[in-house]
């Protein structure tokens, strides 16, 4: 990459977190390439500390660095007139040997503070076309000395998200999984993702498919605590699961093959497809009917008096009773009509 101009502010927009943070990383190195020693840097955040703070650490002189340099994230959520007044005012007269970054994740900041900064300051980082990931992940596989075959590359990039900071990360699992040379299959990129992902409700999912009550429970729990997603982002992601199975279900008793309709539901991963297989054997598209209705069901009673009291609780019921009765006698008039759950009294 060339060497970017040293302006003192920029504005950093769009969604692609990997190319962001390279830019970043490169005019850091610049400025230590010019200062002589390691720049001061601090990264704050929008609603945790207020524009003022960031120009207040520009605006002192550090003591053991030629360069101080923020990156200031979250910035479309400078909102108050206060504070985009103070940012105006400081990038008219930006302190010299500082660096300020207002990073967002969206395409834009404020109105005010844009025109405060040069237009060649302001970048937006857009997402890799798909005709553009194969030869980034390939690329980045290359410093490893690994390859992958046309399965092993769709496996990868339905596992992982499309930015390439999470995609580098996925490079770096595999360059520390197999020895360098190695040729990659589907099956060997799969393993090696999997075994790193954090559980979450997919993961959850995954076991409800399985029918594994005793390992279902375990993952609920290590999702809540971890706080990798709340009671009702675990439903949502149950319901969205359960209606594909559902659609799966419906297009093969109706004479499609499997791997065709995982095909439309854009579930290419031989493991994915495993995992879908299995659920289906347990759950046909009635059971998921009712599942799915069940999950509503729960959601109504976690957002209701006793959600903030018994939300974990009300989940094991659920998971519970998908497992163990398979869909069976699951809600068909909420909590309250007809003693859905046999262990719970409302």
């Amino acid at each position: 990459m060339a060497q970017p101009r040293l302006s003192p502010v920029w504005i950093l927009a769009g969604p692609e977190i990997g190319l962001k943070e390279a830019f970043v990383a490169d005019m850091v190195a610049h400025a230590r390439a010019l200062g002589g020693d390691e720049p001061e840097i601090h990264r704050m955040y929008a609603g945790d500390s207020a524009p003022s703070e960031a120009i207040a650490l520009l605006q002192s002189a550090s003591l053991f660095s030629p360069w101080v340099i923020v990156e200031f994230r979250n910035a479309e959520q400078v909102s108050q007139k206060a504070d985009i007044d103070a940012l105006v005012r400081y990038c008219a007269a930006p302190t010299e040997q500082t660096l300020l970054f207002l990073e967002t994740e969206g395409y834009s900041v404020h109105k005010a503070i844009e025109k405060a900064v040069p237009p060649a300051c302001r970048k937006t980082f857009f997402e890799l076309f798909e005709n553009e990931l194969a030869g980034w992940v390939r690329r980045e596989l290359a410093q490893s000395e690994l390859t992958l075959d046309g399965d092993a590359l769709e496996s990868l990039l339905e596992l992982v998200p499309h930015d390439t900071a999470s995609l580098k990360a996925a490079c770096l699992i595999l360059g520390s999984s197999f020895p360098r040379g190695s040729a990659l299959s589907a099956n060997d990129v799969e393993a090696a993702i999997l075994r790193s992902k954090p559980e979450d409700a997919f993961t959850l999912f995954e076991k409800i498919g399985q029918g594994e009550l005793s390992r279902s429970l375990e993952v609920l729990d290590s999702v809540l605590d971890s706080r990798r997603g709340d009671a009702n982002q675990i439903i949502a992601a149950l319901v969205w699961s359960f209606r594909r199975l559902q659609r799966i279900g419906e297009a093969v008793a109706l004479g499609e093959r499997f791997e065709d309709v995982c095909l439309r539901e854009q579930a290419r991963s031989k493991t994915v497809q495993r995992q879908l297989r299995a659920a289906l054997q347990r759950y046909g598209p009635e059971d998921c009917r009712r599942i799915i209705l069940a999950l509503s069901e729960t959601e109504a009673a976690i957002r209701g008096p006793l959600g903030a009291a018994f939300g974990r609780q009300l989940l094991h019921l659920l998971v519970t009773s998908i497992i163990t009765a398979k869909g069976q006698g699951l809600a068909s008039s909420g909590w309250t009509g007809q003693a859905i759950y046999p262990q719970f009294r409302m």
